[in-house]
């Protein structure tokens, strides 16, 4: 019988020393703010070819033959695809031109400058004004 009350004594101070204890509830830590970076801008992408061309027509050889820079919205290896291309530009206030290349495309340009900066700012404003035409490029003349 004594082993018997000792076994128990035993057992009830196993249960009593294995109860879980509560803890102090934590003190809230303040929010971390995380500034988040952005990642740079990277300079736009602008397609560049360079080749020789004629003018389609002397009216316009006449007023941007001294040009070196010729803002591009479309390519096409049919004349009447080109000319329909530019009734659409007309329409959306453009003064397309039509350029022949050395290759045989029909290229439609929509404005000519001396300087490339010029020319570049040009296509970043028709990329930003003009979403369709997000392909725009830049032909430079070669002499």
């Amino acid at each position: 019988m004594k082993k018997l009350v000792i076994l128990l004594l035993s057992v009830s101070m196993l249960m009593v020393a294995c109860k879980s204890q509560r803890m102090a509830p934590a003190e809230p830590t303040p929010p971390v703010v995380v500034e988040e970076t952005l990642p740079a801008a990277e300079p736009e992408d602008i397609r560049i070819v360079e080749e020789r061309f004629q003018f389609d027509r002397s009216e316009d050889k006449a007023l941007q033959e001294s040009n070196t820079f010729f803002v591009i919205l479309g390519s096409f290896i049919q004349r009447s695809n080109a000319e329909r291309f530019m009734d659409t530009l007309r329409a959306q206030g453009f003064t397309p031109t039509i350029l022949i290349s050395e290759t045989g495309f029909h290229r439609v340009s929509v404005h000519s400058y001396n300087e490339e900066t010029i020319a570049r700012a040009r296509v970043r404003y028709i990329r930003d004004n003009f979403p369709e035409y997000h392909d725009v490029w830049l032909l430079i003349r070669k002499q």
